[in-house]
């Protein structure tokens, strides 16, 4: 965590006293949903689609609270103009309890996230780990089946891990969303198999304002050469270039790099229409 303020239910509190015990079974059992945005040059991106998903993650798993996307947003900034920080991250964490009036939402700074910049020129890797999550619409505090893959791709050396599924069929990455092209149109895993990110979501609105075709599609392991190039993307990634996945080598396709180029013009598009939070 960093900068000195913490929120805990709307309440600006130090960052120091924003702690859980370790006898809390929600949190423990993993009872609770989570979201991430980013400030970057004092830009907050996408705070009330963040605020939806979040929850709609709770509504998943039945998690109880009286928060307002509304009140998230206003709580959210309150946050990030308190600490004052040009680039960072921000996590919510949303915690149940025993009834609506027990749940928990913390708001906090983190330490931005920058991939390398090679990666974006050069490509980066993915292996595949067999594995799905309990809710995939949902962004929950049940993070075993994620980081167990996450750290096996660490070990291999790789950006992240595709989790394949019981029907053998790969969804996501368990940071990331996936995408796979052919040269001409775009592909994306189907939605009611992923979590779907808000930079999936707004990546969706820029290829259509391209008249970049956007589809829905299966993507089974044994399927992985018959494309020509994947990328990822996450609020901390935005377009990440695969030229190596479980042992296939690709390279990056023209329509890839048009697409990190579009985007990276859409968030500047964006961040135009904003005002700095400080």
């Amino acid at each position: 965590m960093t900068g000195a303020w913490c929120s805990l239910n709307g309440r600006l509190i130090p960052a120091g006293e924003a702690v859980i015990g370790v006898d809390d079974i929600d949190f423990s059992y993993g009872y609770g949903v989570y979201e991430t945005l980013k400030v970057r040059k004092k830009i907050l991106y996408f705070p009330a689609l963040h605020a939806e998903r979040l929850l709609h993650s709770a509504q998943i798993i039945g998690l109880a609270h009286g928060f307002t996307a509304g009140v998230l947003v206003e709580w959210i900034l309150e946050l990030a103009r308190a600490n004052a920080m040009a680039d960072a991250n921000i996590k919510i964490l949303c915690i149940g309890g025993r009834d609506a009036q027990s749940a928990r939402l913390y708001i906090m700074s983190l330490a931005p996230l920058f991939p390398n910049h090679k990666l974006y020129r050069d490509g980066a890797s993915a292996i595949i780990c067999r594995g799905e999550r309990a809710f995939p619409a949902a962004k929950t505090l049940n993070m075993l089946v994620s980081t167990l893959a996450f750290r096996q791709a660490l070990g291999a050396g790789a950006y992240d891990a595709l989790l394949c599924n019981r029907d053998g069929l790969i969804t996501e990455g368990t940071r990331t969303n996936l995408f796979f092209t052919d040269g001409e149109a775009v592909y994306t895993p189907p939605a009611d198999t992923v979590l779907e990110g808000v930079t999936k979501l707004t990546l969706g609105r820029a290829l259509g304002e391209e008249g970049i075709p956007l589809e829905e599609r299966p993507l089974g392991e044994a399927q992985l050469a018959s494309y020509e190039g994947y990328f990822l993307t996450s609020t901390s990634t935005k377009v990440m270039p695969l030229t190596r996945v479980a042992g296939h080598e690709f390279g990056v396709p023209p329509l890839t790099r048009r697409i990190m180029t579009l985007y990276d013009a859409w968030l500047e598009r964006y961040a135009a229409t904003q005002e700095a939070l400080f």
